[in-house]
């Protein structure tokens, strides 16, 4: 199979479905992989979409809780901050642990204190403090996930790089789950500020898993950063790679990374507060998702290796952006029948398998553009591309309907006119797919 990004024949790869990943644990980097996944992927969930459960729950207006969709604004900008993960070395944990996991460590203690501070204050000591502590939680995040990020790259070989996206993949879905539906279960019955301090015991887990992985071992040659011209060149060099390795590529591959998740980034921060409206419990919302959206994401995540081994991984990131609009439909029929069982149960099947296929098609994709000389701050890069549009507009999200509230003249109304009209996204990260396929069979063909 030809290669996406250069159109050369593929080195030969192994299979990349749960069954393989499950497997393939006894390996200690791929069980590490899946622990880290899990440790990066309940932070942004928490200053995410369980946040707008607790915000509407406390009767926050939809406009603000759009608006504290920006405090995930870090998570979508680290590429800014990326090259100093790569080239900085941290005084005393960075020889004692290395420069990947000394870096990890850091940003797991400030998101520690981040989520604390969260469930000490709650919305009710200020919207002000509360988002100062979900900003720092998603700044600390965000660093821990770049130096992640570069763990996992820089700990395979090529022939292992989709089986360690998948096991990440795997992990970071687990942790997506675990930042939401254990913090719904058990806010309905402590609240919402225990069940956040609770959650925060969860870096535990991260913190055991660095300290049992090995440190990539790649030589490194630590440069001082001193003046403008040296930070500069930090954040320039790893573009200029990026140049160097696809040239004109890079205005087909830049636009589908920023693009992709525009379908679901539009959509995430109106569906707490609309299972709210619509008179879902936190118990209810956790049991569907628990029951029936979990499962699915791991289907998805299957189908993501059993479809690329057998179409594509193109082909996988297409069906998974275009079930990700059909789910946006789900949503506005949803609000429109008043709450259906049958209807939410669909729903969250959909949109659950679209994610966890389109994420793990994505990052293996993704991977596979970076160079070894700077890994962090390349998947940093495309990473922050794939959240920074979608996050940015999806802050607009409850204006939007607030307004169409006001056009239909009904709460449910302007939920379903917003969903309803989101699936537009797809048309974009669709269209620049089919360019990429195009230049992959260019590229490929015979020379004359």
């Amino acid at each position: 199979m030809a290669d996406i990004v250069t159109g050369q024949d593929e080195p030969v790869r192994p299979q990349a479905g749960l069954r393989e990943v499950l497997a393939s644990l006894r390996q200690p980097k791929v069980a590490i992989a899946m622990v880290f996944g899990i440790a990066t992927g309940m932070p942004p969930v928490m200053v995410g979409v369980t946040l707008g459960y607790w915000l509407r729950q406390e009767g926050v207006a939809l406009t603000a809780i759009g608006f504290m969709g920006w405090v995930g604004i870090f998570i979508a900008t680290k590429f800014l901050w990326a090259p100093f993960v790569d080239w900085i070395r941290l005084p005393i944990i960075g020889k004692l642990l290395g420069h990947r996991r000394s870096w990890m460590l850091l940003g797991q203690i400030f998101v520690t204190i981040g989520i604390l501070g969260m469930a000490f204050t709650g919305p009710s000591a200020g919207l002000a403090v509360f988002a100062g502590f979900a900003m720092l939680t998603s700044f600390a995040a965000a660093t821990q996930d770049i130096a992640v990020d570069a763990w996992r790259i820089e700990s395979a070989l090529d022939e292992e790089q989709d089986l360690m996206a998948s096991a990440y993949i795997l992990g970071l879905r687990s942790g997506y789950f675990l930042g939401n539906v254990p913090i719904l279960f058990v806010s309905g019955m402590i609240g919402w500020q225990a069940a956040y301090g609770f959650a925060s015991l969860g870096g535990i887990a991260g913190v055991l898993a660095l300290l049992i992985a090995r440190e990539p071992d790649k030589p490194r040659t630590f440069e001082a950063l001193t003046g403008l011209g040296s930070v500069g060149s930090a954040l320039i060099r790893p573009l200029k790679v990026f140049w160097q390795d696809h040239g004109t590529g890079v205005f087909i591959f830049l636009p589908l990374v920023a693009l992709f998740f525009l379908p679901d980034s539009l959509v995430v921060p109106m569906i707490g507060p609309l299972y709210i409206d619509l008179g879902f419990s936190t118990t209810e919302i956790a049991g569907m998702r628990t029951v029936i959206g979990f499962p699915a994401t791991l289907g998805g995540v299957v189908a993501a290796g059993l479809i690329g081994l057998r179409f594509g991984t193109l082909t996988a990131m297409a069906i998974g952006v275009t079930l990700a609009g059909v789910s946006n439909f789900g949503f506005s029929a949803l609000a429109l029948s008043g709450g259906s069982k049958l209807l939410w149960a669909v729903v969250t099947v959909v949109e659950g398998f679209s994610g966890g296929l389109a994420m793990a098609a994505i990052v293996a994709w993704a991977s596979r553009l970076t160079n070894p000389i700077a890994t962090a701050a390349q998947f940093a890069l495309l990473s922050s591309l794939m959240s920074f549009l979608g996050g940015f507009l999806g802050g607009f999200a409850g204006l939007g309907v607030v307004a169409l509230q006001g056009v239909t003249g009904s709460s449910m109304g302007g939920f379903a006119l917003y969903f309803s009209l989101s699936p537009l996204a797809i048309v974009p990260p669709l269209i620049l797919i089919w360019r990429v396929r195009r230049r992959m069979k260019i590229a490929s063909a015979p020379v004359p």
